[in-house]
Parts: C-alpha cells; sequence; structure tokens
C-alpha cells in the first residue's frame, strides 16, 4: 500500500519550519532560506534546478545530505502542498495569473493537489505537473492523490500548517526531517500543538552531516493482540 510521506522538511533549532512574511522577495519567509543551506548544493537540487531553467549543468555535491534529498522523490506518484507553499497571492483568486514558483517546468512531474479555499481550475505545466486545487480540506486532497498516484506513495510539501494538519490527523506515515543549525526566532513553527509520541512516532535513524541532522520518524503500526481478550 501507498505511503504519505513527509520529505527534506527542513526545520531551525527552535523547531521553525519557515520564516516569518512571505512575499515576493522571501518565499520561505524571512530567513527561510537559510533552512536549506544543507539542500541546494546537492547533485539532486542541481540537476532539479537545471531542469527548470532548461540548461545542462548537473554539477552538485553528493553524500549524506544528497542521499537524503534523492530519497525524497522516489516512488512519489502525486504531491499534496498548502496554498503558501503554491504562492504568495492570498484570498480569491480572481485574474491571477500566478502558476506557482518553478517557472514553466516545475520539479514535481506528477499530479500535485493544492489546498485552498477558493476555488481555481487546474494548471497543466510542462513536464507532467499539474497543479489541482482542492476546497474540500486534507482528507479529499489525499483521496484524489491516492487515485492519482496509482500505488506509488504521496509526499506532503508543506508548508507547517499543512504537515500539522495531517500530523494532527494521523495520516502521515513516515517523515524525514532535516534540523539545520540555525536560529530563526519566528516564523511558522512545525510541531506545535502536535504531540508525537501519543500519536504514535517513532525516530528510527538519524544521521548527521556537517549543514544538517536528518532524522527519519515512522509512525509505529498499533499492535492489535494487545487488546485480545484472554480464551
Amino acid at each position: 500500500m501507498s505511503k504519505v510521506r513527509v520529505e527534506s522538511f527542513s526545520i531551525s533549532l527552535d523547531g521553525f519550519g519557515a520564516g516569518p512574511d512571505q512575499d515576493m522577495a522571501h518565499p520561505l519567509g524571512v530567513g527561510g532560506e537559510d533552512l536549506h543551506q544543507w539542500f541546494t548544493p546537492t547533485k539532486t537540487f542541481q540537476t532539479m534546478h537545471s531542469e527548470m531553467m532548461g540548461d545542462d549543468n548537473k554539477d552538485g555535491s553528493t553524500g549524506i545530505d544528497n542521499d537524503f534529498a534523492a530519497r525524497g522523490f522516489e516512488n512519489i506518484g502525486a504531491w499534496i502542498m498548502g496554498r503558501n507553499m503554491f504562492g504568495p497571492v492570498r484570498g480569491p483568486w480572481n485574474d491571477s495569473d500566478w502558476e506557482g514558483w518553478w517557472g514553466k517546468n516545475p520539479p514535481y512531474h506528477v499530479p500535485v493537489f493544492v489546498l485552498t479555499h477558493h476555488e481555481h481550475p487546474p494548471i497543466e505545466m510542462e513536464g507532467g505537473t499539474t497543479f489541482y486545487f482542492v476546497m474540500e480540506g486534507i482528507h479529499k486532497a489525499l483521496e484524489l492523490a491516492r487515485d492519482a498516484a496509482k500505488g506509488k506513495d504521496i509526499r506532503i510539501g508543506g508548508g507547517p500548517d499543512t504537515i500539522r494538519q495531517y500530523l494532527k490527523a494521523g495520516l502521515i506515515d513516515e517523515l524525514h526531517i532535516a534540523i539545520s543549525p540555525i536560529i530563526l526566532g519566528s516564523g511558522e513553527p512545525l510541531f506545535e500543538g502536535v504531540d508525537l509520541k501519543k500519536n504514535g512516532y517513532k525516530c528510527v535513524k538519524s544521521e548527521a552531516s556537517k549543514k544538517a541532522t536528518h532524522v527519519i520518524l515512522k509512525k509505529q503500526k498499533q499492535r492489535t493482540d494487545l487488546y485480545r481478550k484472554p480464551c
């Protein structure tokens, strides 16, 4: 069965997954880009960026950071993201021609379901990416993503509020969190109001590079045998 995964999601030492005051000049909020100092030099990112820009530069670092970056794109059949990750436009879409931060060829190459409170027609992009806008909430988005993924995994892309909603609903099977050695001081906290232990999550792997500490959290399956009545 397909899994619901969070991959390569960076947080600061004080727990913020994005900086404050997102706008066109600060897509990840003020200071948010520093969260990804481990990711941007990797071969995975550089190759992805080159494809978006239409050039042939596929240089980049290998090693621990690249290994974790690459695994985030393996066996992904659909994405789900919040509206803030899609762009800075707020309120009704009106006649907005915004098509995302990523240019004409976004790095997803699969269906992407964007959570929103306002109706918007699908946007078909180059490279196999189509953005679908879902007004019916996280469960409907996951239902649509499962159908589109055709047995592959679904990646929850963020931002922090979207991940928190899926965590609180117990719908995420696995999270890869990259803890960056920076302090933001303010912004969007990832785990605010989430009791990971109570919700059944356990750290199953931890590995550090020079630029981040990578942790894998998995939701543990409940042991039904503990609740069986004795014969």
